[in-house]
């Protein structure tokens, strides 16, 4: 069974949700009754945006959200996306009942609070052998009144058990949505570079020679590290060392920047991510600086670059972020090349890249996913005429020998690729599983039948009204009319809808200042009320007529003491209604 909400979202006034965010929202909706659910959506889609609408409609019935992530860019990202959720449909903000936490403050938290939903954001970056692991999941579970949103759009990184671990965050038996839309159809990604990737026709690699100082350094950095991960090597694998000099020709210092800064164009923005900062980061700086280049600054009137690091302060970074995300900047008047290191890489939109680099690879796809999400997103390239981006994933390589490229790098990308393949075979089964789940619920989709009193038949949709009303087997009430509780169910798209009724059901109400007659959609007898701002007679399910005092309510009229000029007459004053649930099948 599809759940989707058009009218319910109308009702709520959303108007840039698309159809994967509305699931989303349908699917936690305070009045379904299920209590998780997991988003693996790929990076870019919305997947704030839609959990920052669904934490509008719990604020607006009057519960406290809880927002967790690992980082306080995600934090700071969910706020801006909120607060466009608020900016885009003219809502009232209560962003002050949203508690925006780390993972590691919500760890050491020794009174939990209570909370209609919890939204679990980047929720790759815990892991089951961590301790906080536990810890979170423990504190999680007592939540027992919390609806959980789980997100991740890299649910695996280094092995497909890391989905369990997710999976397990949730105390029920939760489902996985993965997204049906994809990136805008104009933006063109071209991968720059040779096709060397083992069993990988889709991602090619830029490759450099090393030469000279950094070729020999690399050889001396691979004899000598002891580490697992090599880190030494993968160093020299960007340069010779952290100082860039001007002096020695830089295809001898490092490949990968020579190579990067042949592909600079005017106009293009850049945008650069590398793992290391001395012998990464501040190395490609020394170098850009060399050809003309300058750090940025608000008074700054060259072709600059900006660093967005470990070290750069969160008013810097949003500093930054503005000026290259700006409309003044397409052409990089401002800040042709952005520098960033793994902060940079979650939770960060940017706009009109047409140039990236990863000039580090890593042990995983993870992480190169994630870095390259955030240049290719929903919108991210409106306005441009050529939405071309240009990838350039960076290997250097030391030797050529009997038709292979050697290098550190190179195996990198080939073990991660590996992760990659295992890792989209359990995505693939678990798609499947979600298909065939999804396939159950239209199998088993449950439509009440019509009875022309409480459920309705219009075209091929059914509308259950019965929540609407506090009543009993007789009569419904009219003191509380709850309009959101209604259900509607397309038979033709079994498609089930929680909110508002159409426009085309009307439910009468009894009029105020007086008497109101009307015929009970229950047992189509007639009933009367009488509401009045100080005086309040049969206001609750009303009176059968036949049981008033006729003659009492006829010189409140002012007419003759019958039923039926008791009828006339509020008919003429337009307080009688002959159906308590009216529709118009025209």
């Amino acid at each position: 069974m599809k759940l989707f909400t058009n009218s319910y979202i109308d009702h709520y006034g959303f108007v840039n949700t698309f159809k994967d965010q509305n699931y989303i929202i349908s699917y936690l909706h305070p009045k379904n009754p299920y209590r998780s659910l997991i988003i693996c959506y790929e990076v870019g889609l919305g997947k704030t945006y839609a959990s920052a609408c669904l934490a509008h409609i719990y604020l607006t019935e009057g519960y406290k959200v809880l927002y967790l992530s690992n980082s306080l860019n995600s934090i700071n990202n969910f706020k801006v996306e909120y607060n466009k959720v608020i900016l885009d449909s003219r809502f009232k903000s209560l962003e002050k009942n949203i508690n925006l936490m780390t993972f590691t403050k919500f760890y050491r938290l020794k009174e939990i609070g209570n909370y209609g939903l919890v939204i679990l954001d980047e929720a790759h970056n815990l892991r089951e052998n961590a301790i906080r692991y536990k810890i979170v999941k423990d504190k999680l579970d007592l939540m027992i009144n919390s609806k959980l949103l789980i997100i991740s759009a890299t649910p695996m990184i280094d092995s497909v058990d890391e989905l369990d671990s997710i999976l397990n965050l949730a105390s029920e038996k939760t489902k996985i949505i993965f997204s049906s839309n994809k990136m805008d159809t104009n933006l063109k990604i071209n991968y720059i570079g040779e096709s060397i990737i083992e069993n990988n026709d889709t991602e090619k690699l830029f490759l450099s020679k090393m030469k000279g100082l950094q070729l020999e350094d690399y050889r001396k950095a691979l004899k000598s590290d002891n580490d697992t991960v090599y880190t030494n090597t993968r160093q020299a694998s960007i340069s010779y060392n952290n100082n860039f000099n001007p002096k020695i020709s830089l295809d001898e210092q490092s490949s990968k920047v020579d190579k990067l800064i042949e592909t600079l164009e005017d106009g293009k923005l850049t945008l650069i991510f590398c793992f290391y900062v001395a012998r990464g980061i501040n190395f490609v700086a020394k170098a850009l600086e060399n050809i003309g280049y300058s750090k940025w600054n608000a008074l700054s009137t060259t072709k600059n670059y900006a660093i967005i690091d470990g070290k750069t302060t969160a008013k810097e970074s949003e500093e930054i972020l503005n000026t290259f995300n700006s409309i003044a900047n397409t052409n990089g008047k401002h800040i042709q090349v952005l520098i960033g290191s793994s902060v940079l890489s979650e939770s960060v939109t940017l706009y009109r890249v047409r140039k990236l680099h990863i000039l580090s690879p890593f042990w995983n796809y993870g992480q190169i996913e994630q870095s390259i999400g955030r240049a290719i997103r929903i919108g991210s390239h409106d306005g441009l005429i050529d939405k071309t981006i240009d990838i350039y994933l960076h290997a250097s390589y030391s030797d050529f020998k009997d038709g292979k490229y050697i290098g550190k790098d190179i195996d990198m990308w080939n073990i991660a690729n590996e992760k990659k393949i295992k890792i989209n075979k359990r995505l693939d089964q678990e798609k499947e599983a979600n298909d065939l789940i999804k396939s159950e619920w239209e199998d088993k989709f449950d439509v009440p039948i019509p009875d022309g009193k409480l459920i309705i038949k219009y075209n091929e949709w059914i509308w259950d009204l019965s929540k609407c009303f506090d009543h009993n087997k007789f009569k419904i009430s009219w003191c509380k009319i709850y309009l959101d509780n209604a259900i509607g169910y397309n038979t033709k798209e079994k498609l089930k809808i929680i909110g508002n009724p159409p426009s085309y059901i009307k439910i009468n109400k009894p009029l105020e200042d007086g008497y109101t007659i009307w015929r009970s959609c229950i047992d189509n007898k007639l009933r009367i009320s009488y509401i009045d701002k100080s005086v309040n007679k049969f206001t609750k399910r009303g009176r059968l007529l036949t049981n008033v005092n006729a003659e009492k309510v006829s010189k409140e009229l002012f007419c003759k003491s019958s039923i039926s000029d008791i009828i006339d007459t509020l008919k003429k004053n337009n307080r009688y209604f002959d159906k308590q649930i009216e529709y118009d099948l025209q």
